[in-house]
């Protein structure tokens, strides 16, 4: 059956968006090109990279600018910038001209402490006149269409995504994005689906749902209450990148598959590969590490499986140790001696 959805206005400048209806979220230290690969192959019609401060990628720092790792990228691929400054959010919009982009969406959703402190973020929802000359800037100076995340409001004395929606509407906004959460909630309690479904029916144009979908049914029931044009995945996505297939399933009317524990295994080498092929040896290893502390929940011997993971940062012992759980078909500590060499079993 055909989930319901409003019928929106679309830009002319982004027909694709028609059609789509899985994204995944710009995450720090989670969303490089690797992991966007592997989303894409289980259903992601689009991701977004590491969310970038504007002010970086303006003074030319080399670590803000390797965050925008899209150069040949196939399937759409978004950027998202912070700031509160608008010269910078512009300098950095116009920097961005030959980097490959479908849109550029501006952060106005990030809780964290370190972007908030510096009036950047989810802070701006707090101060609307900055956060238009902001959106200004950035339209007037992106060579791609822009798109904007907000949350619900800085806290539940100052709710007021329908006045911050109808602003980025007004601006030229091609969709906004909303967690349905406050910044002062951060990710603690649930995200107020109707305060998104809310959102939806106040725009003409697309309103992207994000917050607490973890599986096929809580996608199927976010766009069941809400309408919404399409869902955002930010951490229910890491370790679990077979989210998106399920979604898929519950968008072409067929029932969601399981995720067999051997294709977790094979799916989280392949991200070690692609990681270390980025990265490097040692950093690449490190950062699929916050990906497996997700990824095996549920099975019984996955927190033995995740100490002899973490015990190495080499990537073939890694991918040694999950071929062979993926062989015996468990994660159970028997499993670790297929790796071991006859003389130390």
């Amino acid at each position: 059956m055909t989930l319901d959805r409003k019928p929106v206005r679309i830009d002319p400048r982004t027909p694709w968006l028609a059609d789509v209806r899985r994204m995944l979220s710009p995450m720090a230290g989670v969303t490089d090109r690797p992991f966007r690969d592997i989303c894409r192959r289980f259903g992601a019609d689009m991701g977004f990279c590491e969310f970038a401060s504007a002010s970086g990628l303006t003074y030319g720092g080399e670590a803000t600018w390797r965050l925008v790792d899209t150069d040949g990228e196939q399937g759409l691929v978004g950027v998202q910038i912070f700031g509160s400054n608008p010269e910078h959010m512009a300098s950095a919009s116009r920097l961005l001209v030959d980097k490959r982009m479908d849109v550029l969406d501006i952060n106005f959703g990030c809780p964290a402490k370190k972007v908030v402190r510096k009036c950047g973020g989810s802070a701006l929802l707090a101060d609307l006149p900055l956060l238009e000359q902001i959106v200004r800037a950035v339209v007037a100076n992106s060579c791609v269409p822009v798109s904007a995340k907000i949350r619900t409001g800085w806290d539940e004395d100052s709710v007021n995504y329908r006045e911050v929606g109808r602003l980025l509407q007004e601006l030229g906004m091609v969709w906004v994005t909303i967690h349905g959460r406050t910044r002062a909630q951060k990710f603690s309690g649930q995200a107020d689906w109707g305060r998104i479904a809310d959102l939806v029916e106040a725009l003409d144009i697309p309103v992207i749902g994000n917050g607490d979908v973890t599986d096929a049914e809580s996608y199927r029931d976010l766009v069941r209450q809400t309408r919404c044009h399409a869902v955002m995945i930010g951490r229910g996505a890491i370790g679990t990148p077979w989210l998106f297939a399920g979604m898929r399933a519950v968008d072409d009317g067929q029932p969601p598959s399981q995720v067999e524990f051997a294709e977790m295994c094979s799916v989280t080498c392949d991200h070690i590969r692609g990681e270390v092929a980025a990265r490097g040896e040692q950093q690449g290893c490190l950062v699929v590490r916050k990906h497996i502390s997700r990824t095996f929940r549920g099975y019984p011997g996955a927190a033995s499986l995740r100490r002899r993971l973490y015990a190495t940062v080499e990537s073939a012992e890694m991918i040694a140790i999950l071929t062979a759980a993926a062989a015996a078909g468990r994660p159970e500590s028997d499993a670790e001696n297929l790796t071991q060499p006859e003389a130390n079993r």
